[in-house]
């Protein structure tokens, strides 16, 4: 039998639908009143999302935020809260409804995960202060992820990608594509030659037996696949330095970042459903995940930036780039103290309680600091060098990165917050 709680998350994620598919509409035919139809449905999701948080704490008997299910529900629900006071504040029906895809793919993240009501915790989650900690980290992590897609809109709508010379066309296209397979694929090839592939015996799931050598190959071109990316750097480097017209190198990072985005939910689409699995216990089981991400990115790529670059789909809703940029700023100086409270402080002084220490190099602690020394360093660029625009952009991109490795870094590293 199905608890209320998860009945109210289903009647909230299929609002979160239905406002999806309204501001489709609206954008595509400029209707104001289906826009706002679209703003109040994610309201009416709002609702049975923040009953559901209670009804879920009543039946468990404790703080509704033990396991990576309940996290992302929250991120979701605070992103649904800042896209509405992004509209109250600007009034903006083309930024909130172009937020609105953030928020339903959230809510799509949490459906695939366990939603098991935690009865019993261990004693080092029965603490007051765990409840300050994970409570402001997800809040923070969802007005973060605002950010990012206010950034990614910033990126793809520049006006001027379409008329300059495109950086991954012809030669300069295929040397592009060559090298983002042929780079990680070359590192995989020199370490079979080497016999220093990882030990990986990753099954792919079908009627057949294991078939254990496709772990080791995957997990070795994952390792590789960073220098894809480079090899796509420098096709865009080279192709600029030969054409001055040649622009847009924000906009491409934004389509990249995209491309994996999509390809890693298609991997994990693929290990929820068994048709693919990593190898449990291998300390190389998150290049193995990289690996297949990576081979799905390229092709998804090539859609991405032709749709984007030719198709235009932004280019009828004259978005104010200025406006997205102050938007993005905004969220990521809400987040950013939210995340410096719950995430560090209030970790610090849980961790203590729970295991005597301030600090144990946790992977979900190194995480948690690199990712505030980025938006740190983000502020400081922003405020005191005036990084703004595109290179605040594609930093904000990069942070929203690193929180989604860190959050679902617990399924590869383990540590003491492997719990959740």
């Amino acid at each position: 039998m199905i608890s209320p709680d998860i009945w109210l998350f289903w009647w909230a994620f299929w609002c979160y639908l239905v406002a999806f598919a309204l501001f489709s509409v609206y954008l595509a035919t400029g209707k104001e009143r289906v826009g706002w139809f679209g703003a109040a449905v994610t309201g009416l999701g709002v609702v049975p999302q923040t009953v559901g948080f209670f009804i879920r704490w009543v039946l468990s008997q404790h703080y509704p935020l033990s396991n990576m299910y309940e996290y992302l529900a929250i991120m979701s629900w605070m992103a649904a809260l800042t896209m509405g006071i992004v509209l109250w504040r600007y009034r903006r029906l083309k930024v909130a409804a172009l937020i609105s895809p953030i928020v339903f793919m959230l809510m799509v993240a949490a459906s695939l995960l366990p939603k098991e009501i935690n009865m019993q915790l261990m004693p080092a989650l029965q603490s007051y202060w765990l409840t300050i900690h994970v409570t402001l980290a997800a809040i923070a992590s969802g007005s973060l992820a605002v950010g990012a897609i206010t950034s990614f809109l910033y990126l793809v709508h520049d006006p001027g990608v379409a008329q300059k010379a495109n950086p991954l066309s012809g030669a300069a296209g295929r040397a592009a594509l060559s090298l983002g397979i042929g780079f990680p694929l070359a590192f995989a090839v020199v370490l079979g030659v080497l016999g220093a592939l990882p030990s990986s015996a990753a099954t792919l799931l079908s009627e057949s037996n294991q078939i254990g050598a496709i772990g080791s190959a995957l997990a070795a071109f994952g390792m590789g696949a960073p220098l894809g990316a480079i090899g796509w750097t420098l096709a865009y480097r080279r192709a600029r330095n030969r054409d001055a017209k040649v622009s847009g190198g924000g906009y491409l990072a934004a389509v990249a970042f995209l491309s994996f985005l999509l390809g890693a939910l298609v991997t994990g689409i693929l290990v929820k459903l068994k048709l693919f699995a990593v190898t449990e216990g291998s300390p190389f089981r998150i290049f193995e995940f990289f690996g297949l991400s990576w081979i799905l990115t390229v092709p998804i790529f090539v859609v991405f930036n032709r749709f984007f670059r030719y198709r235009k789909p932004l280019a009828g809703l004259n978005l104010d780039r200025r406006l997205l940029d102050e938007i993005s700023s905004g969220t990521i100086k809400l987040g950013y103290p939210l995340y410096t409270v719950g995430a560090l402080f209030a970790g610090a002084i849980w961790a203590e309680q729970a295991w005597g220490s301030f600090w144990s190099w946790d992977p979900k602690e190194v995480g948690a600091l690199i990712i505030w020394l980025f938006y740190s360093g983000f502020l400081h660029a922003r405020l005191q060098r005036g990084w703004t625009g595109t290179k605040s952009a594609v930093l904000s991109l990069a942070g929203f990165g690193m929180i989604l490795l860190s959050f679902f870094g617990n399924y590869f590293f383990g540590g003491l917050h492997a719990y959740t």
